[in-house]
């Protein structure tokens, strides 16, 4: 690698905003906490979200992963037991579906004020006000130091999903860490105007570095 490498290194995660991270977080509270996870509407939402990020044209993949967006593996059935064995045969990895719907998730996020698409628009407002629900419902439950944590685990993905990038050379490597360093420091001492904000930044770089120093610990015993 050259100097123009790791400089791209170092931006990967310097110049990184955090719009998946904040999708991921709203999504992971709708599912946990929502108040009408049950409802068609809820179901119709969710479904939406899966065509709008499913990458795949297969008819096969989209007809099986709206059974189980619609609770069909919650079932005993054949047809539950047809399905999971289908997925299964496919590869699809445990979080294939949240991280599909996530990715459609943030994009609606992003464009969602400014959309001219109605089906568009009444998504966005729905779940708009459903995940602001789910939220005030978790934090009242689990507080502040939940979302430290789920943000946490996003942070150490982040560094999986990103390895073999960072690991190349040593220097590659070094780069990756005074980032994140930089990115965790940034985000402790940011102004603490949004709790919510703040404890997922704050995780989530937290959880990035965390992962460095892990699997260096596990580079260096193996090397002994």
């Amino acid at each position: 690698m050259n100097f123009t490498d790791y400089s791209k290194v170092f931006r990967l995660f310097w110049n990184m905003k955090l719009h998946s991270l904040f999708a991921q977080l709203a999504l992971r509270y709708l599912l946990t906490w929502g108040l009408e996870t049950n409802s068609l509407s809820h179901r119709i939402t969710l479904t939406y979200l899966l065509y709008k990020g499913l990458e795949s044209n297969s008819l096969f993949d989209r007809l099986a992963l709206t059974y189980v967006v619609n609770g069909g593996l919650e079932k005993n059935s054949v047809l539950s037991r047809l399905v999971l064995a289908y997925l299964v045969n496919r590869d699809l990895k445990p979080n294939f579906l949240f991280d599909t719907i996530a990715r459609a998730f943030m994009h609606l996020l992003k464009r969602g004020p400014k959309t001219r698409n109605l089906v568009e628009k009444m998504a966005f407002m729905y779940l708009l006000k459903r995940c602001d629900e789910a939220v005030h419902k978790g934090l009242s439950v689990r507080g502040f130091a939940d979302v430290f944590d789920l943000a946490r685990v996003e942070g150490s993905n982040l560094i999986d999903q990103n390895l073999q990038r960072i690991s190349q050379t040593p220097m590659a490597w070094e780069t990756a860490k005074i980032a994140v360093a930089c990115r965790s420091i940034e985000a402790l001492h940011q102004e603490k105007t949004d709790d919510f904000r703040y404890n997922a930044e704050l995780g989530y770089w937290t959880g990035a570095l965390e992962r460095l120093r892990q699997l260096e610990k596990e580079e260096n015993s193996e090397s002994d």
